[in-house]
Order: C-alpha cells, then sequence, then structure tokens
C-alpha cells in the first residue's frame, strides 16, 4: 500500500506550481490575444496627423491675379525703360519753331541740320514770335483696348531768337534803367524780354540767341562813318554807341536777375547745331535723373565707365595704381605707364623717397624716367615738376596744399 501511495505522490508533484498572488497587488486580467484581441482593442497611440486644410478656390484666384498684376507692372516698368534710353528717347521729341524763323534768308541752314534729328518738327505760332519750344510724346506703356495712348509733355526749355538790331535797342533801354532807377531796386527785364502777360512763364527756362552781331556792329559802324562824310550832322542810333563793358554788365544783369542766359553766334548753321544740341539734352534728361535717383549711380562697374577690376589673388592692382597716376593734371597714360613700370606701386614708391638722403632728390626722384610716345616716336622724360607733384601729394600731410602751381 505503501508503494501505491509513493507512485500516486509522483504526478502530483511533477504539476507546475501555481502563482501566488499577494493581496495588495489587484489581480488583472489576462490580456487578450488573437483576432479578438485585434477587433476589441482600442489603436495604439501614435504621432497625431495634421488634418489637411481644404483650399478655398477665391484665395488661390487671388493669389493668381496678384501675381499677374506684379508680371504685368513690370513688364511696364521694363517697357518705359526702355523708352528712356538714349537710343529711343531722342524719338519721342518734337521740335516747335515759329514760323518766323523762316523769314530769313539763311535760315534753310538751320532747318536742314533740324531735319538731320531723328524727331519730329513743326512749325507753328508760338506765344513768344520767333522762338522755339519742345514737347515730348511719351506713347503709355498700359495697354488699352484703343490702342497705346500718346502722353504730350510741354518741356520747360524756350530758346528765344532775336535780331541784332533788336537786340540791342533793348540793351539799351535796360542799361537806361539802371540810371534812373534807385541802386537797390530790381532792374525791368521786361524791356529785353516781355513775359508779362504771358501765362505760365515763371515756370519756364528763357534762353536768347543772338545771331550776327559782330557783323551787324561792323557794318553799322562802317554806315557811321560814310554818313559822316557825306552829312556830318547824321548821328548813329544810341544802342549803337553802346560798349562792350555795357553788354557784359546788362548780360549779368539778364543772368542773376531773370536766369536768362544769351547766346551768340555767328552763322544760321550754328544756330541749327546750337538747337541740336539743347534738343539731345532735353531728350535724355529723364534717363539722367533715373540714374541719378539710383543708389550710387558712379560706382558703375564694366570698362565704359573707367573702371579697374581687383582680383582676389591682386590682379589688377598695377592698373589702379596706373590710373590713380593718371588723375593728375597734364599725365597722359604714356606717363603714367612709365612711372607704373619703374615703381609697381605706392609702396615701393615710399620706400624710394625714404631712401634719398636730401629734399632735392626726393623731388627729382621721378624727373629722369624715360616715357616713349607712341604719337611722335620720341623719348622723353616725366620732368621736374610732375615728380615734384607726386612727392607732396605722396608725403605732404596737409588736404589743402595746392599741388599744381600752374592750374
Amino acid at each position: 500500500m505503501a508503494g501505491s501511495e509513493r507512485r500516486g505522490a509522483g504526478p502530483a508533484a511533477r504539476r507546475a506550481p501555481a502563482w501566488e498572488v499577494s493581496e495588495s497587488e489587484p489581480e488583472s486580467e489576462p490580456e487578450p490575444r488573437g483576432p479578438a484581441a485585434a477587433a476589441g482593442s482600442p489603436p495604439a497611440a501614435g504621432p497625431a496627423v495634421r488634418p489637411r486644410r481644404r483650399r478655398n478656390p477665391g484665395e488661390a484666384a487671388a493669389r493668381r491675379q496678384e501675381r499677374e498684376l506684379e508680371k504685368r507692372r513690370r513688364r511696364e516698368a521694363a517697357a518705359a525703360w526702355r523708352l528712356l534710353r538714349p537710343e529711343r528717347c531722342l524719338r519721342l521729341m518734337e521740335v516747335c519753331a515759329d514760323p518766323g524763323l523762316l523769314k530769313d534768308p539763311g535760315s534753310d541752314a538751320w532747318v536742314e541740320v533740324l531735319s538731320s534729328l531723328d524727331c519730329k518738327y513743326s512749325f507753328e505760332p508760338q506765344a513768344i514770335p520767333c522762338s522755339v519750344t519742345w514737347r515730348r510724346n511719351t506713347p503709355s506703356t498700359l495697354s488699352t483696348p484703343d490702342g497705346p495712348v500718346v502722353k504730350t509733355e510741354e518741356e520747360k526749355e524756350v530758346l528765344v531768337l532775336v535780331e541784332p538790331e533788336d537786340f540791342l535797342k533793348r540793351l539799351f533801354s535796360l542799361t537806361q534803367s539802371f540810371v534812373n532807377a534807385p541802386s537797390a531796386s530790381q532792374p525791368d527785364l521786361n524791356q529785353v524780354l516781355p513775359l508779362a502777360g504771358l501765362e505760365g512763364s515763371s515756370s519756364k527756362t528763357y534762353s536768347l540767341a543772338v545771331v550776327g552781331l559782330d557783323a551787324y556792329r561792323r557794318c553799322q559802324r562802317e554806315q557811321g562813318r560814310q554818313q559822316a562824310k557825306q552829312s556830318p550832322s547824321s548821328q548813329p542810333g544810341p544802342e549803337l554807341a553802346l560798349t562792350q563793358e555795357e553788354i557784359l554788365e546788362a548780360l549779368v544783369v539778364l543772368q542773376l536777375w531773370g536766369n536768362i542766359d544769351v547766346l551768340f553766334l555767328d552763322t544760321w548753321q550754328e544756330f541749327g547745331q546750337h538747337v541740336s544740341a539743347l534738343t539731345k539734352a532735353i531728350a535724355k534728361r529723364p534717363y539722367r535723373r533715373q540714374l541719378e535717383s539710383q543708389e550710387l549711380p558712379f560706382c558703375a562697374a564694366g570698362a565704359w565707365a573707367s573702371g579697374v577690376r581687383v582680383e582676389k589673388d591682386g590682379t589688377g592692382l598695377r592698373q589702379v595704381w596706373k590710373r590713380q597716376i593718371q588723375q593728375f593734371n597734364r599725365v597722359s597714360p604714356a606717363t603714367a605707364a612709365a612711372i607704373a613700370e619703374a615703381y609697381p606701386s605706392p609702396s615701393l614708391l615710399l620706400q624710394a623717397y625714404e631712401e634719398c638722403s636730401t629734399e632735392d632728390e626726393k623731388l627729382l626722384l621721378l624727373s629722369d624716367i624715360p616715357v616713349k610716345s607712341d604719337v611722335s616716336g620720341k623719348d622723353r622724360r616725366v620732368g621736374p615738376d610732375l615728380s615734384r607733384r607726386i612727392y607732396l601729394f605722396m608725403v605732404s600731410p596737409d588736404p589743402d596744399l595746392v599741388l599744381d602751381l600752374s592750374a
């Protein structure tokens, strides 16, 4: 019986021990596994997914419209800038001349010069007889259904042609007003250029042109001598008695009080050339204003601006040194190249000055450097004057020192 009892106890001893549950720990249920667990358990926590924002069709269309407007503004600004270029701005100008300028037999010469310009010109009555004005016809860069709109703008310059006889009479009347008027009073410039009844005359810039004044005065003097021989009682007009000093004094008064320039010309050809030069200058004015409005317009890059590019390895420094020497008065490129060849840098030139024992030796250090001239083919030297100027420039601490005594 005992043996049977031992055999029955074997399986019971091999049974896995049961886990003991502490009273302090709650008994947890086992986690479900398998398909049932996947179906019934909540999803595991992961990174939060941002919900996609639905785009508003109206906002997208507004952004596209804004981009199109910005591109359009840029295209219009570029087109307006192209119109201001020097090679195209002259085509926008129109020279308006008074028909009275065609009465003189020599007026064909200046009309021929005017017709050679790449701009329009017309003859129509002006507010001041025998005057020339300018208009700028600028097409609008904005696209319109009816085509480009042309904007016409009156320029402020007015050129008035005055006959020599009439000019002398007006100057004589002006000089007489100096004598009769108090010293502190303003002269009456209407005697020279009547502008009292003109509308908008204060915003204009007037200039006078006199063709053949010297020839007229010589001719009148000769006629006066002949008349004096034939009839001693005959006297020339008082305007012919004006001296050169009185004429210059009257011109200064016109310039200071009325900002009126007077140009004396000998021929109608010169008058046409003056009108041509004025037309080109007026045409380029908006372009120059645009350049001046930019930041540092004088620091333009490129060889056309006389600039020298210096690389990181020092290439170009010698060319800069040569350009600096060439900035002195009366220094040719050949002379500057010869000095830069002898002393390739300012520091080497300063070392050479320090090695000189006397002041005269320093002043004449560069005077014997030979300069090769491509024009005459003869060799010459830098000379003592330029040598002295460069030495004073390099060593003098005085910023107000005058280097060029002959200037």
